[in-house]
């Protein structure tokens, strides 16, 4: 016995360095768990200007940092895991933030407002993806109590939790200010209607309207009515303020003010005037076997002013593109165009448009390139 506690009183070489590493893990380990959670605290999200003077300032203003309880949701509540392993890989994902404080990303009001979207869709996307687990901390439709809530606050969570919808689907902006949406594709049609005045279109160039185009019949000034954003026309004369094109599309019996893109799907191409009406010829005809409608295809001959054509129309696709992405997200997951059919987005279209910001030539060219891209009709040659 004298002789096992002498040995380990005296350790080896090979004992003492497994004891100091040891210690010098448990020191490491504490040290760097308690890194992870100092870098959670209030204090140090707000240490640096940019958030400080920006989003705290706003953060401050809402129901998250001041309410009746006393609950404090602090920044690590709403953007850091709980769990540790997921707390050390978003950790480890926002050391990109470092870089960007470094180089001065957004280190001006100016340039985090340029930002503000995209930063916020990148935080909007993570919440999405993880089914809004830091809103699920302190919030869930189980432990809700409906009988409390205001009768429209209720069924709408109810019908969330039935569609298996998460937070950040619906609740945006509640603790920050909500970024502009439509400045982003906003920018984008500037840079396409500037394109659009320097175009100089030969004769037989087939040009895209970008939004509405006031019409004129023959080679007057009397109104021949409206082509609408996305239709295809041809050039067959032009001179400094005026191109002769020709327009061709489809009626539908009833309804001989509306010219559409195609046969049997009712994408607008133009609205006719009665003066324009009667100069229309006729190409052919045709009837729907899926609706017994009656349609027939004309060709027009019209004068429009330049400076509001385009000549590829996958422009416009790219453009509206982003403009359903940048506003259709804020309240769902993004649809595809071949979630529908043309006809049924007419519809989604004018029940979803009063939720947005888009003015009515925005909502114009979204809906033309949902309904061209429809799941009942063939891509364009």
């Amino acid at each position: 016995m004298t002789s096992i506690w002498s040995r380990l009183a005296r350790p080896g070489p090979l004992a003492l360095v497994v004891l100091l590493a040891a210690a010098g893990g448990v020191v490491a380990w504490g040290g760097f768990n308690t890194a992870m959670h100092a870098t959670n605290s209030l204090a140090f999200c707000t240490s640096c200007h940019a958030m400080r003077d920006n989003v705290y300032q706003e953060y401050k203003t809402t129901a998250h940092y001041t309410n009746r309880t006393g609950v404090r949701a602090i920044c690590s509540d709403c953007h850091v895991p709980r769990d540790w392993g997921a707390m050390l890989v978003r950790k480890v994902t926002a050391t990109k933030e470092l870089v960007h404080w470094a180089i001065g990303s957004i280190d001006t009001r100016e340039k985090f407002e340029a930002k503000r979207h995209e930063l916020a869709r990148h935080e909007w996307d993570r919440m999405r993806a993880n089914g809004s687990r830091e809103c699920r901390n302190c919030h869930a439709f189980e432990a809700m109590d409906f009988h409390k809530q205001t009768a429209k606050a209720a069924t709408a969570m109810q019908d969330a939790m039935k569609a298996d919808k998460t937070c950040i689907d619906c609740h945006k902006g509640i603790a920050h200010k909500m970024p502009d949406v439509t400045a982003g594709h906003r920018k984008a049609l500037a840079a396409l209607q500037a394109d659009a005045g320097r175009l100089v279109a030969a004769p037989g160039t087939t040009l895209y309207a970008i939004g509405s185009v006031p019409l004129r019949t023959g080679d007057s000034e009397e109104s021949a009515g409206e082509l609408a954003a996305s239709t295809a026309v041809t050039v067959r004369a032009t001179e400094a303020d005026r191109l002769t094109l020709e327009l061709t599309g489809w009626q539908r019996e009833g309804s001989p003010e509306l010219l559409y893109q195609r046969f049997g799907k009712r994408i607008l191409a133009a609205t006719l005037t009665e003066a324009a009406r009667t100069r229309l010829e006729t190409l052919e005809s045709a009837t729907d076997d899926d609706t017994d409608d009656h349609w027939t295809r004309v060709r027009l001959v019209v004068g429009a002013a330049p400076g509001r054509f385009v000549t590829s129309r996958e422009s416009l696709w790219t453009l509206a593109a982003r403009i359903e992405d940048d506003n259709c997200t804020l309240c769902h997951v993004l649809k595809p165009p071949r979630s529908a059919k043309a006809d049924a987005w007419i519809g989604h279209v004018n029940a979803m448009k009063r939720l947005t910001a888009l003015d009515s030539e925005e909502v114009a060219l979204l809906r033309a390139y949902l309904q061209n891209h429809a799941k009942d009709v063939a891509p364009a040659r």
